[in-house]
């Protein structure tokens, strides 16, 4: 009994690691411009590095089925704080990469360089057990992959101008029984601190370049702008009826020499203003009261309809015979 069941664990071990992650993107760095960067006495690194982290979850293509209609409307995707160990770690490897190039220097340094990190589709083991695997019939029979991507951008300012320099990444997750054997050595996690260390790097280097283009002496950020959550998403439903703000206010509203603006009463008589050059009319116009009571007036009934006389039959002078007219 032993022996069966080290041979069960044994044969679903494969099944539990059955994947392999590679990365991909513009993250490999130009060794002429490394050389340069590490080599430059000169250039003046910064005195603090700011580092963010947007995080947007990973969501399944079932959990959109439905959305965007009335009765249930498309959710608004908000980014997820990252865990605080998380932050800290992508902090001190920001600090140490830029260090090492020669770009940051507490003590000597002056400027500030904000790096922000924004993943895409970035996925948790479970939430591969709570959705992925789940939805996805034979996933280690079938190959199946995930896509994570990373968008690591660096704000600084030089020369009087704010720059950005932006590096992207992606990193993918392939699922198939025959990547077990792989999958100690492209392993998800390692694979993603490989890809942030490069990344780190590509953007350190893209800095130098276009630092060194503005005079290589950073200078002060100015604050970040706070995002506005008050922004109104897409409509899910009939729209809200206006408010009827055309209508008179009760002479309340005031005319361009400050009096009020009351409206007048519709029997008021109204009189015709005279042109220049004619004489103004004798007669006024006066409309009649709009309390007036109309009468229609009574309907005409039909007359009877009149006996016919009987017009006398008339009736034909016989043809004359043949021996009268002979006579």
């Amino acid at each position: 009994m032993k022996i069966n069941r080290t041979t069960v664990l044994a044969a679903l071990l494969p099944l539990l690691c059955g994947c392999a992650s590679f990365n991909s993107g513009d993250i490999l760095v130009e060794r002429s411009t490394a050389r340069a960067m590490l080599a430059d006495t000169a250039i003046t690194p910064f005195a603090e590095i700011e580092v963010s982290w947007l995080a947007y979850p990973y969501r399944s293509p079932t959990d959109s089925i439905g959305e965007g209609s009335a009765s249930r409307p498309a959710q608004r995707i908000k980014p997820l704080p990252p865990l605080p160990e998380e932050l800290s770690s992508l902090t001190r490897r920001a600090r140490e990469v830029f260090s090492n190039a020669g770009l940051y220097d507490k003590a000597k340094g002056r400027g500030v360089l904000r790096l922000e990190l924004t993943t895409l589709n970035r996925w948790t083991y479970a939430d591969l057990w709570n959705s992925y695997l789940v939805d996805t019939g034979f996933i280690f029979i079938l190959p199946s992959s995930l896509r994570s991507k990373y968008l690591l951008t660096a704000d600084f300012t030089a020369g009087g101008k704010a720059a950005r320099v932006e590096t992207a990444g992606a990193q993918k997750t392939t699922f198939h029984l025959l990547m077990a054997p792989l999958y100690p050595f492209f392993p998800p996690g390692r694979r993603e601190d490989s890809l942030l260390k490069q990344m780190l790097w590509r953007s350190a280097t893209d800095v130098y370049a276009a630092l060194k283009q503005r005079g290589g002496v950073p200078g002060e950020l100015p604050p970040p702008a706070q995002p506005n959550d008050e922004t109104p998403g897409r409509l899910s439903g009939p729209p809200v009826t206006p408010d009827r703000t055309w209508l008179p206010d009760d002479g309340k509203a005031s005319a361009p020499d400050g009096a009020a603006i009351k409206p007048e009463t519709p029997d008021k008589t109204w009189v015709v203003p005279a042109k220049d050059g004619q004489a103004a009319p004798e007669k006024e116009i006066k409309p009649e009261p709009a309390d007036k009571t109309w009468t229609a007036p009574a309907e005409e009934k039909p007359r009877a309809a009149e006996p016919q006389q009987e017009k006398p039959a008339v009736t034909a002078a016989p043809a004359p015979s043949s021996s009268q007219q002979d006579d």
